[in-house]
């Protein structure tokens, strides 16, 4: 009798703690209280596998999850404990990134890997992450706005943000000898952000800006700003849009007669330099041929190496675990996804090594700005934004593929180290940036080509 009333009780108890933790489930916090900390660590994974960003949204996803096989794969992390991802599709869109965002923190995640798109990061940021205190890493958004860390408090990045790009871009455009430019942006956080920092440098720089033009992401029709780019007189056009509106851009640009046949030069940000604009449509690789533009550096070393081996090879697995493997050639920004999904490894690893709580966010976010490893996009850690300072690859678009022509950072400036195509099929002069002749700076750009050598050629 008395075993069978400890039974009793046992199962009443059980029953209680059962229901109070179901009455619970509708509770973020007390959700995430119930994730049994000592065998598993939970991450969300936040990638648009639809919507505008999808074409590399999968492979940012795939590369994201063999960082997570990696990582469970090595006796060396988190001490025995599983990594898993949580994966949610975003859309592209802010508002269903907050939602998605939500759930994955509801069901345990101490951290959030994405999003890809400025907006939709910043959504998420001012959101989800900042109510719930979770940390947020993304591997492809680079908006300055989300420097701002008292909007973006628990926000960082693997990736150097368009404060820099913008730089960049300003100082190549430069020291190619063009004084008169025409810019063409979306009006979203990503558009905005970049070409800002791009004309503001430019007009330090003494480049005169003949006209700025703008459309809403996602239009359909921007041939009102193509046709103002054409009658303004500039010849180089300076373009920042994420990928779905570059394929409007470039669907159109002939229409105008703004492509290379007709002396125009395209250089773009990260957002249109990516394969994905070009790869189901042969007239918009048509209309983009010889368009130079910058990207940051995807990785170099035995690291990015490695990563390169296991995307080649699948992991194992085929293209249908792994969307996009089987090549040495990912999208751009996935092997920034791996390593942010490293870099929670590398802090969580640390603090569980230190007896610290990982699930305490503003602890974890502390433990990821003190973070510092060599991942497979080289040397990472965060200034006091949450923010990489990178290297960015000069690239051509040269028939079927963007080819690395050269390379920009802050310290070196601007170094030549391959041939521009400037028509996308050839060698041939630097071409002028309104209907007069190219600058001092144009024909060192010139000489450059014709003896293949690295040159940093003048700066203002």
């Amino acid at each position: 009798m008395k075993q069978t009333r400890k039974t009793m009780m046992f199962s009443l108890g059980f029953i209680a703690t059962l229901m109070i933790s179901f009455a619970g489930m509708g509770m973020q916090n007390a959700v995430a209280v119930q994730v049994d900390q000592d065998n598993t660590i939970t991450l969300g994974g936040l990638f648009p596998l639809t919507g505008t960003l999808a074409g590399g949204g999968v492979e940012r996803d795939a590369a994201a999850r063999m960082a997570v096989k990696a990582i469970n794969a090595d006796d060396t992390l988190l001490a025995g404990k599983t990594l898993e991802l949580l994966v949610r599709d975003t859309g592209t869109d802010p508002a269903t990134g907050v939602q998605v965002a939500g759930d994955v923190i509801s069901l345990g995640a101490v951290g959030l890997i994405g999003a890809a798109s400025s907006g939709v990061s910043s959504a998420i940021a001012q959101g989800p992450a900042k109510t719930s205190k979770v940390p947020q890493i993304s591997y492809s958004s680079t908006s300055p706005s989300l420097s701002d860390k008292t909007e973006h408090p628990y926000f960082l990045r693997v990736v150097p943000p368009d404060s820099v790009q913008g730089v960049a871009l300003a100082n190549i455009v430069n020291e190619f000898g063009w004084d008169n430019v025409a810019t063409l942006a979306s009006s979203d956080d990503y558009g905005l952000g970049g070409i800002g920092v791009f004309e503001t440098t430019a007009a330090e720089l003494g480049i005169t800006v003949a006209t700025a033009q703008r459309f809403a992401q996602g239009a359909t029709d921007v041939k009102t700003q193509l046709q103002a780019i054409a009658d303004s007189g500039a010849k180089v056009i300076v373009l920042n849009v994420i990928v779905g509106d570059a394929q409007t851009v470039f669907a159109q640009a002939a229409d105008v007669g703004l492509t290379a046949a007709e002396g125009y030069v395209w250089v773009g940000t990260d957002g249109p330099t990516q394969g994905a604009v070009f790869e189901s449509d042969a007239a918009i690789k048509a209309n983009m041929q010889g368009m130079i533009g910058t990207a940051p550096n995807r990785g170099s070393g035995a690291a990015f190496d490695a990563f390169l081996d296991l995307w080649e090879t699948c992991y194992g697995e085929d293209n249908s675990t792994y969307a996009g493997c089987g090549d040495r050639t990912p999208n751009t920004y996935a092997t920034f996804a791996y390593d942010a999904v490293y870099t929670f490894a590398k802090a969580i690893d640390a603090m569980i090594t230190a007896g610290t709580d990982y699930t305490d966010g503003d602890l974890l976010l502390a433990k990821l700005y003190e973070t510092d490893f060599t991942g497979a996009t080289g040397p990472i850690g965060f200034n006091a934004d949450g923010d990489r300072e990178g290297v960015y690859d000069i690239l051509n678009l040269q028939g079927d593929t963007f080819v690395t022509v050269g390379s920009w950072d802050k310290t070196n400036g601007r170094q030549l180290t391959g041939t521009i195509y400037w028509d996308g099929t050839a060698a041939t002069a630097v071409p002028a940036d309104s209907a007069g002749l190219p600058g001092f700076g144009a024909f060192l750009a010139i000489l450059s080509l014709m003896v293949a050598v690295p040159i940093v050629s003048r700066r203002r």
